[in-house]
């Protein structure tokens, strides 16, 4: 248990510290938490609702976790980000006790859960307000329940058990993650039980699905209710395309996962040398089978439709966990000369020590050298001299351990990892360049936070806008609108300066810039028309 001790304290440091560091700063972010704050506004919780109209490719589970977040820590972006981090948590547990009930093997389990939440894709999707995460949890725990029970030889009290968990967290994952979901969840498992030949236990999917069903039988009633042609909507090829984001090629399908591999790539060499011997072996292992199946099919199927999955591809990333740790294990286990590991582990440390110093050299010449350049960044001097040291940290420490067991190095090659987002977590400033803190800067400014106040922006900032103000009156003005007036006693138009729906404005009253936006006044207008 030790073990998962350490793991439980990289999490919380890792995940939990670093929540309400910084600004919110991607569309994503402003879309799920500006969503849930609608929902407590409207005190309606049936489906999500973009701007108050409803958005059949935002599935509401997510939104639901983020309003009792909101309820138990006030509207702030902490508690935005807290399921996503809590969902990384408990899908790290998910896959330590998947490993722990078919192989037995703790230590196995530890690296496993570990790995998963080093990959960078685990970082940035934990860190941040968004689907995926909590996509991926519900989503691992119904296979993961699934393939326990198709390994039952016998239908007992256990395996009816696993099933039911199974379909009431296949029914969460359509809550999070759509139709979709649960149907390349679906592939997986077939796949896994035809090629092992497993036909008998093909009994396991209607009694899988019937569960499901049943759990979302009182909301999809209740939403086909309230919304008409909802089940149409959810069902439509429009949709998969919203949720999923067809790119036209397949290769920039896997660009994404490919990124996200960082740092776990470092140690990735050292599974693959275990051998084929050592890969024929474990090959032989459900789970080795199981776990391949359900990182190379997401992969497949969404290349083969030219889609890049957004939230679904963190779905990949346990299986590799699992994958990747069974190969270290292999590797050490076979009497390896760790070659390979220290190799790469040394590459890893040189590329922290350079990067860290070539980091501490920018933050002293910033002023002089690289004015210019740093304008356009939404950093802080505190961000590059923390993190150059941290860089330094880790680095040095896994090179000054170049003559310690394999273990011990493993150990400081995480501790190398977390140091980063520890190092770099408290440095953003109230005044750094993301939307949050450019739009909160307006507000501080012209003073402008009142119930009588419309904003009007363009559709890509209207979230973002929404949740600055804590207020609900902020629309989107359309390409080519041309604006007359405002049905506001006061009106503020904030848009980029390179916005062409400026040249459709009248002429303000005051206007204000701060770097890339303006902000533009309008008042003493009771009547509004557009064009």
């Amino acid at each position: 248990m030790k073990y998962f001790g350490w793991i439980f304290l990289f999490f919380i440091f890792v995940y939990i510290v670093p929540l309400g560091s910084r600004p919110m700063f991607s569309p994503g972010e402003f879309q799920y938490a500006e969503t849930a704050r609608e929902m407590i506004f409207s005190g309606s919780y049936v489906t999500a609702a973009d701007s108050g109209v409803f958005a059949a490719n935002q599935m509401p589970l997510d939104h639901w976790l983020t309003v009792g977040s909101f309820k138990l820590f006030g509207i702030n972006s902490f508690a935005a980000r807290l399921p996503s981090a809590l969902a990384v948590g408990l899908t790290a547990l998910l896959i330590a006790l998947l490993i722990q009930q078919s192989l037995r093997d703790q230590k196995l389990g530890a690296l496993s859960a570990i790995i998963f939440m080093t990959f960078s894709i685990t970082l940035l999707t934990g860190g941040t307000a968004g689907s995926g995460a909590v996509f991926t949890a519900f989503a691992s725990a119904s296979l993961g329940t699934l393939f326990l029970a198709a390994q039952e030889t016998a239908f007992n009290r256990r395996k009816l058990l696993l099933i039911i968990i199974s379909g009431i967290s296949a029914a969460l994952t359509f809550l999070s993650g759509g139709l979709y979901a649960v149907i390349l969840l679906l592939l997986i498992s077939l796949f896994y039980l035809l090629f092992n030949c497993r036909f008998k236990e093909l009994l396991i999917l209607p009694g899988w699905l019937i569960c499901a069903v049943l759990v979302l039988l009182p909301w999809g009633f209740h939403a086909a209710e309230k919304i008409p042609g909802f089940w149409c909507e959810i069902f439509s090829w429009q949709n998969f395309k919203a949720i999923t984001g067809c790119t036209g090629t397949w290769y920039r399908t896997l660009l994404y996962p490919a990124i996200g591999l960082f740092p776990v790539i470092v140690i990735l060499p050292t599974a693959v040398m275990a051998g084929k011997e050592a890969w024929t072996r474990m090959l032989r292992q459900p789970l080795c089978r199981f776990a391949l199946l359900a990182f190379l099919l997401p992969a497949v199927y969404f290349a083969a439709l030219r889609c890049l999955p957004q939230g679904m591809t963190l779905l990949m990333f346990p299986a590799l966990s699992i994958l990747t740790a069974m190969g270290i294990q292999a590797y050490f286990n076979r009497g390896g000369h760790h070659r390979t590991f220290d190799w790469m582990l040394n590459i890893w440390g040189l590329f922290l020590i350079i990067t860290g110093g070539m980091e501490i050299a920018v933050w002293y010449f910033r002023e002089s050298l690289l004015q210019e350049y740093f304008t356009l960044l939404p950093i802080t001097r505190l961000f590059l001299i923390n993190l150059g040291v941290s860089s330094l940290i880790g680095g040095t420490v896994l090179l000054y351990s170049l003559r310690g067991n394999w273990r011990s190095r493993l150990y400081l090659f995480f501790f190398s990892v977390a140091i980063l987002p520890l190092g770099i977590s408290w440095c953003f400033s109230s005044n750094s360049r993301m939307p949050e803190a450019i739009f909160k800067k307006f507000i501080r400014q012209m003073d402008i936070l009142t119930d009588e106040s419309t904003f009007i922006t363009s559709k890509d900032f209207t979230p973002a806008l929404s949740w600055c103000t804590e207020n609900r009156n902020v629309i989107a003005i359309a390409d080519g609108q041309e604006l007359h007036c405002c049905g506001s006693e006061v009106c503020y138009v904030l848009l980029k300066n390179d916005d062409p729906a400026w040249q459709n404005l009248p002429k303000p009253e005051k206007i204000i810039s701060i770097e890339q936006f303006s902000c533009a006044r309008f008042s003493g207008h009771r009547d509004c028309t557009k064009k």
